[in-house]
């Protein structure tokens, strides 16, 4: 078989691989189980508070709680059986989300922005978003976006395709094509200043990806030695470079169990894939880690029931040497539970 045609069949496959994980909802934000918590909470600039979605009875609405934990303060209410997931702060207090759904055709995941009480759509719900960050000002919206969908299941669903970076004007609505991938595999978007950004690339190539905005080159950077995983060969999930640009830290697989699941952990390493160091000791599922501005800390969050059907998550802090690791707890109101 030639180069090419192996070429084509290995996209072909992760293609759809990408539409059996996107419609079992393996891609998205999926409910809550004991906890109701979902995956992707974020930290606001001034290290004080946490937003974060809470599934109850199916539907994800968006809370905040202090970085310390305590109650937490409903911000969203649930509509029409629609979730709100992955909640990103702006440096001025504003939040941005995805509001998701299943269609009968595509599936929806919606830009919104919720600022003074008010949530308002930014974009249109056929324009579908896997990812977005602020830019350091606040006024501009970078997004993980699709061009298309693809009609490739025979009961005339579609999956999105053809992911970019773009940029988008919140007070304009004027948006930006800022690279030319064209991939499904993008993931694990950072503004990390105004002039570079972070993000993840899997299938075509495995690179976590720092751009220069100016010129348009990118620094690819990759743990340097893969002997921190007792398991596989580096995978590097979440990648997240610190305020002072001097660490990445990443989920990745650090061993198996006594029945053969992987165990995932925070790592951290210089931008050139050096000094890899385990931070977590959780021995389930530690994902996207999140560093506090103001401390050397991460914030992550664990699944307990990681090869379960429902997730079990609790969000945790370390200090980025690995100490005083502690679970943040959360009480969601009564009337609301």
């Amino acid at each position: 078989m030639s180069l090419l045609k192996k070429n084509i069949l290995f996209i072909s496959s992760m293609a759809i691989l990408f539409g059996l994980l996107y419609w079992t909802g393996t891609l998205a934000d999926s409910p809550g189980g004991p906890t109701g918590l979902g995956h992707t909470p974020d930290l606001s600039d001034d290290d004080e508070s946490i937003v974060f979605t809470h599934y109850q009875d199916g539907q994800g609405s968006l809370y905040t709680v202090s970085s310390e934990g305590g109650e937490a303060e409903r911000l969203t209410e649930p509509v029409n059986e629609k979730n709100d997931t992955r909640p990103v702060y702006s440096s001025d207090g504003k939040i941005a989300f995805l509001r998701e759904w299943k269609g009968e055709v595509h599936q929806h995941q919606q830009l919104m922005l919720w600022e003074d009480g008010k949530t308002t759509p930014l974009l249109d719900e056929e324009e579908y978003i896997s990812d977005m960050d602020f830019s350091p000002d606040g006024t501009q919206l970078y997004l993980l976006k699709n061009e298309e969908y693809k009609d490739i299941y025979d009961d005339g669903r579609t999956q999105p395709s053809e992911f970019d970076v773009y940029k988008l004007t919140i007070e304009s609505g004027e948006i930006e094509e800022v690279t030319n991938l064209n991939s499904v595999s993008i993931n694990s978007l950072q503004v990390i200043s105004e002039e570079e950004l972070l993000y993840k690339l899997d299938y075509e190539k495995h690179a976590i990806e720092r751009l220069h905005l100016t010129t348009g080159e990118t620094t690819t950077i990759w743990p340097e030695s893969p002997s921190y995983s007792k398991a596989q060969d580096p995978v590097v999930g979440a990648p997240r470079l610190s305020p002072d640009g001097n660490t990445v830290a990443f989920s990745d697989v650090a061993s198996t169990n006594d029945s053969g699941t992987y165990e995932y952990e925070i790592f951290t390493m210089d931008p050139e894939g050096g000094h890899i160091k385990q931070v977590t000791k959780s021995s389930v599922q530690a994902g996207h880690p999140l560093f506090f501005r103001s401390s050397d800390q991460i914030m992550y969050t664990i699944d307990r029931n990681f090869a379960g059907r429902e997730p079990q998550r609790e969000y945790w802090t370390v200090d980025t040497d690995g100490t005083d690791r502690r679970q943040l707890n959360i009480t969601i109101p009564s009337s609301e539970q």
